[in-house]
């Protein structure tokens, strides 16, 4: 319905807001911190502490102590005895060993996915999600189609029938919400979800592997460029000297 929409909240590991308090306090703190990196609220680079992340969260130390090293763990946050504690950076090396790591494997998944056979109504409420009329002004509305994008793809990796798969690419589609938030719009958002996704839906359905796994990847790509076209607009990038970074490197070369 125009201009009613679902709450996010944490379902079956799916990040969201509402149903956070229901939580252990350590995995509230854990859900609440990866959102927000996720989401581009804690930024790439930023310092942090376990004092100040308490204070952001009205919750003790104790859980906030808890749910770092998961984050850690995941490459999300890096933490030093020299440094203190920072949100990880998003580099172009991420970026680019992200989407390779995700042609590998995600195409694989919904080739999988069509061979077994999935109940496609988790992927068409998903869809309807994206697809709603949101309003320009509606803060949390890229929130919305940008995690319901991931967990349409995550839905086709559990079809699979391989866990680790779908761990891996569950781990995958959480380093990409950060690389999308970086600067993609919510029009072209919406507009993106309009193309691809339902006919790798169709394909799956109709238990077709190969064009699964064709659409797939196509998507992929579509996806792979519109994130890095905004990253090379960025300012910061404008400004490098690519004929010092040329020498830089040619003096490295020289010196192995």
């Amino acid at each position: 319905m125009p201009g009613v929409h679902p709450k996010l909240r944490v379902i079956d590991g799916s990040v969201g807001l509402d149903g956070a308090e229901a939580l252990p306090l350590k995995e509230r703190a854990y859900e609440l911190i990866r959102l927000d990196i996720l989401t581009f609220r804690l930024k790439p680079g930023e310092k942090t502490s376990e004092r100040l992340l308490a204070t952001r969260y009205g919750l003790g130390m104790a859980p906030i102590r808890a749910a770092l090293p998961r984050l850690v763990q995941e490459g999300l946050v890096e933490k030093t005895t020299e440094r203190g504690t920072f949100i990880a950076p998003l580099t172009l090396r991420g970026v680019r060993d992200t989407y390779q790591m995700r042609y590998l494997l995600e195409p694989a998944a919904a080739e999988l996915a069509a061979a077994r056979g999935m109940d496609s109504a988790r992927l068409d409420r998903l869809r309807k999600v994206c697809e709603s009329q949101w309003a320009p002004d509606e803060d949390d509305a890229i929130i919305h189609i940008l995690l319901a994008n991931r967990d349409f793809n995550l839905a086709i990796a559990e079809a699979s029938g391989n866990d680790l798969l779908a761990r891996t690419i569950r781990h995958l589609q959480n380093l990409s919400l950060r690389i999308l938030f970086l600067g993609i719009t919510q029009r072209e958002a919406a507009n993106f979800w309009g193309t691809g996704p339902g006919n790798i839906r169709d394909a799956i359905v109709a238990r077709n592997g190969p064009l699964s796994r064709q659409l797939y990847a196509a998507d992929l790509a579509a996806g792979e460029s519109c994130a890095m076209r905004v990253i090379m607009t960025l300012l910061e990038l404008e400004s490098i000297n690519l004929a010092a970074l040329k020498s830089a490197r040619s003096r490295g070369a020289a010196d192995e």
